[in-house]
């Protein structure tokens, strides 16, 4: 799964109908369906925008455009509530687990923190003038929503931050105890950095510059390996529930 691209209507970040069906896995009829059926749930302006004549227009010739609209007429675009709403019609885990993901990364990841004050003790895996990590083989995640999610906790009860954003020349970045994933990757690869960042965090907390550091390699091998483990460890887990 990848974080969609932006697409905002009016200041409000939306999702067409076809992104939800594919994002929730679910049937692009049966999410139509559930949506007439409960019709009178869905409020104009609050769970959905109508957009049609010269707003569709200037749509479809942004950069905003999204192929599904090219012949459309009119098209209603789901604001976050309204993905709420599909996610309640379709009630299955994906979904709401898709919803909770789209929530903190897509509807309210417009939100620029400030940029961080360089400390001495910042820990970046890269930075502008730092080679790229070696090519990485993304490890197989079944249920890479599940291991997200379990990673955010993780970090969530440590008080580290993540945020996906713009990160020049790398793929993720960990500065005390914030990290930021760079944002348009495939979402396994952001699960994965966020996994790297977190093991860094933990086993090198007090190493200090790893950047300049003479064992930055070991360093960054002990990273993915444990991120391999962590990930490997809910996925199993999560495979195990069901």
């Amino acid at each position: 799964m990848q974080i969609p691209n932006v697409l905002e209507v009016k200041g409000i970040r939306v999702l067409t109908t076809k992104q939800i069906a594919e994002l929730y896995g679910a049937d692009l009829n049966t999410v139509r369906h559930n949506f007439r059926y409960n019709k009178d749930k869905y409020i104009l302006g609050k769970h959905y925008i109508e957009v049609y004549g010269e707003e569709l227009r200037r749509l479809k010739t942004s950069g905003e455009f999204i192929p599904s609209l090219k012949y459309a007429k009119s098209a209603y675009l789901w604001t976050e509530k309204g993905a709420l709403l599909h996610a309640k019609s379709l009630n299955t885990d994906k979904a709401w687990q898709v919803y909770d993901y789209l929530v903190d990364f897509y509807f309210r990841a417009k939100e620029k923190e400030p940029e961080l004050p360089p400390k001495k003790e910042i820990v970046p895996t890269q930075t502008k003038t730092e080679p790229l990590k070696k090519k990485i083989t993304i490890p197989c995640m079944e249920e890479p929503v599940f291991v997200f999610k379990n990673l955010l906790a993780l970090a969530e009860e440590q008080g580290i931050s993540l945020k996906v954003k713009d990160t020049s020349g790398c793929t993720s970045i960990l500065k005390g105890n914030r990290i930021a994933v760079r944002k348009h990757q495939l979402f396994e690869k952001v699960v994965y950095e966020t996994a790297y960042e977190l093991a860094h965090y933990f086993i090198h907390y007090n190493q200090g510059d790893l950047i300049n550091n003479p064992l930055a390699k070991d360093y960054n091998d002990q990273a993915e390996r444990a991120a391999f483990m962590m990930i490997r460890m809910l996925d199993i887990k999560a495979k195990q529930k069901y």
